[in-house]
């Protein structure tokens, strides 16, 4: 059956140099509402051929073929190369291809359940945009639709004069009182202090009602785009610490991953996909197998010994556990 449990949370911030996006990696089963894994990645960030940005998504969390929706992205950019067409083509493509898979979920298992939202955060000739396909909610209004639509719907929001800096949450949205200070470091220019509070604001939906149990994970991927191709910063930020480091998918586009001090590693490239890359220890590394058939490494996950949570293994400690330690303090970044 398909997972689909509100299972996100992401904040999506553009303005006129840069865009920033952040997004927690926990999957949760529809039925069981039990975690399944706490390092799913639901960000890709991509190049085609007039723009670049970075896609998150909320809704469905898997479907009845074990595929998440970021496969889905994936599928069209291996089988169908729909990342090398300009971007008009690219949301109608990916419009066609969600709205076909919310047909078949919507009769299975009823409107409710089958809603579904990517949003993009993009550079598209020479302006911030943000782009939703989404069958219940838009980037440029607040309402939600309780039951998703059998049509996908295209919203976008510009930069206006007034409205320079545009900042969204999808999926689970953060406390109000933890978005005013993401602006404001923004229009500080303190970039860091950004995505440490846009962190920060994630982890609070994660340890808020649900206890560090819920549908949102308190651990995140992150990403930093200028409006050059080769201007991408992406990292992992974990509760508790991490030992490696783990990247969003990447399209047709680079990437620049901090793994320590003011040294960083490159990944992915013009004409790449690169997907679940893991880079660390060997602690983090070990026991990771890579799928001939699906071009996929799977990375170990055990059972934490005292909560029975996912505890990935570029996690230096179990996220769930960290709970009571970690819900006043700063955002700790990898």
């Amino acid at each position: 059956m398909c997972d689909n449990k509100r299972m996100s949370s992401n904040i999506l911030v553009a303005w006129p140099f840069g865009i920033m996006c952040v997004s927690d990696r926990r999957l949760v089963g529809l039925l069981s509402g039990t975690i399944r894994t706490n390092r799913l990645t639901k960000m890709t960030i991509f190049g085609c051929a007039d723009a670049h940005g970075v896609i998150v998504y909320n809704g469905i969390g898997m479907d009845d073929e074990g595929q998440t929706p970021s496969e889905w992205l994936l599928d069209l950019a291996e089988k169908q190369h729909l990342f090398d067409l300009p971007l008009a083509d690219v949301l109608d493509g990916i419009k066609a291809d969600l709205e076909a898979r919310l047909r078949g979920l919507r009769t299975t298992y009823g409107a409710e359940k089958a809603r579904h939202t990517f949003v993009f955060t993009v550079w598209h000739r020479d302006e911030s945009v943000l782009y939703g396909l989404s069958n219940y909610e838009r980037v440029d209004s607040r309402e939600e639709a309780k039951e998703g639509s059998e049509t996908v719907v295209l919203s976008e929001r510009r930069p206006t004069p007034a409205q320079r800096l545009r900042i969204i949450a999808t999926g689970a949205h953060p406390r109000s009182a933890d978005v005013p200070p993401i602006i404001e470091a923004i229009k500080a220019g303190e970039l860091n202090r950004a995505r440490a509070l846009a962190v920060k604001a994630v982890k609070n939906v994660s340890y808020g009602k649900k206890k560090a149990k819920g549908s949102v994970g308190a651990s995140c991927q992150w990403a930093f785009v200028g409006p050059n191709r080769d201007d991408v910063w992406s990292g992992l930020d974990v509760v508790g610490g991490a030992i490696a480091m783990e990247t969003p998918n990447l399209i047709n586009i680079g990437t620049k991953v901090p793994p320590m001090g003011d040294l960083f590693a490159f990944f992915g490239g013009p004409g790449m996909i690169v997907r679940d890359t893991c880079a660390g220890d060997e602690r983090a590394r070990a026991g990771s197998q890579y799928e001939i058939a699906s071009k996929t490494t799977t990375f170990p996950e055990p059972r934490c010994g005292i909560c029975g949570a996912p505890l990935p293994a570029s996690h230096q400690f179990c996220e769930v556990c960290l709970y009571d330690k970690t819900l006043n303090r700063p955002a700790i970044h990898s």
